[in-house]
């Protein structure tokens, strides 16, 4: 169950005024999702465009702030920052968090078991990117990034799955580390594109020699296509892959599950070092800012080539609705229910697609 309140004086600036070069919301949010119970906090957003002459190369930039508590004691506060500068001649990803969180665990690989009642336990961390991407040819990008995290509490069993289990990081710590990236970017719109690619590999290293607790190499790719097949019909497709060597701590293990990924799983209901997933989504215009979506993928985690077999593939299918707070720019609210069974299912509520 979802109530969404948005004060009148926010509809008439935010809703009914598109002329203005910057536009706000803010959206008082109540909601539950499998991985914070029912919430109840504040998010508040930005779109602008950075360009003084609304040129067709320059898009709509994002700034979001939310802050959440729940009824499963998470406190929960982000800043998530994309800013398109004119022509696109640099693109800024950054994102600031922090986060308090009694998580759940049930093993580290794709056989581990649905238990009837996970492990607890409780980390709290501090997060920080900041990603700088240059447009060398037409929508070829390359980027620099600085990540890092400071996990400062770490409480679990003594004896228990994750105190036995075989990763690193059950103890505070701390990683940091740059990264480069190479990215290519036709979409045709920045929140619900009807065509084009995206397509982003992105290497991270931490390592000792930056004051990072352990030396890790991640590797993500992200490969996104989206069709136009009639008017208000789309097609949306998403491979992702993730892989990490190394020392890989827990919060940097893969995670399959959550909102923008399969949803209907626990946000690491499976965990190991890498992972990858296939997403297809319709998606249907049917009423002016109104939108439905129909969902399916699979995916698995595993730390070992071995594990790659098709017996440990994972499944999840759903649907949702859209409602366009952004009209022209289709920056939408998304409700989604994603089930796999009866352990596996649940509703999810945020701003923006899933991919």
């Amino acid at each position: 169950m979802y109530l969404i309140l948005l004060p009148e004086k926010f509809k008439a600036q935010f809703i009914q005024d598109t002329s203005k070069k910057i536009q706000y919301l803010a959206v008082p949010v109540f909601f539950k999702t499998p991985e914070y119970g029912f919430a109840y906090g504040l998010s508040g957003s930005m779109s602008f465009n950075t360009s003084h002459k609304r040129d067709s190369l320059t898009r709509t930039s994002f700034i979001q702030v939310i802050g959440l508590n729940t009824t499963r004691k998470v406190n929960s506060e982000a800043i998530d920052a994309t800013i398109y500068f004119p022509k696109e001649k640099y693109v800024l990803l950054s994102t600031i968090s922090h986060n308090y969180f009694p998580d759940k665990f049930w093993g580290i690989g794709p056989k581990s078991p649905d238990l009837k009642v996970p492990e607890k336990y409780i980390y709290e961390h501090l997060y920080g990117l900041a990603h700088v991407k240059r447009r060398m040819s037409n929508r070829v990008f390359v980027g620099l990034l600085y990540e890092f995290q400071n996990v400062y509490r770490l409480l679990y069993p003594d004896s228990g799955i994750f105190a036995t289990s075989d990763f690193v990081g059950k103890n505070r710590y701390k990683v940091s580390g740059f990264g480069l990236s190479v990215s290519y970017d036709t979409r045709n719109n920045t929140f619900w594109p009807e065509k084009g690619f995206f397509l982003l590999s992105q290497f991270t290293e931490f390592n000792k020699v930056v004051l990072s607790d352990f030396d890790v190499l991640k590797w993500t790719t992200d490969l996104r296509y989206f069709k136009k097949i009639a008017k208000g019909n789309i097609l949306a497709f998403q491979l992702y892959n993730y892989r990490s060597y190394g020392q890989t701590p827990i919060r940097d293990l893969a995670a399959l599950g959550g909102s923008n990924n399969l949803r209907g799983f626990y946000q690491g209901r499976y965990r190991a070092k890498s992972m990858f997933s296939c997403i297809v989504e319709y998606r249907y215009n049917f009423y002016r800012r109104f939108s439905a979506v129909l969902f399916g993928g699979t995916g698995t985690v595993y730390s070992l080539r071995s594990e790659l077999i098709t017996d440990n593939l994972k499944f999840s299918y759903g649907g949702g609705l859209r409602f366009a707070m952004l009209e022209k720019e289709k920056l939408n609210l998304r409700l989604d229910y994603g089930y796999s069974d009866k352990n596996n299912k649940g509703f999810y509520f945020t701003i923006g697609e899933c991919f």
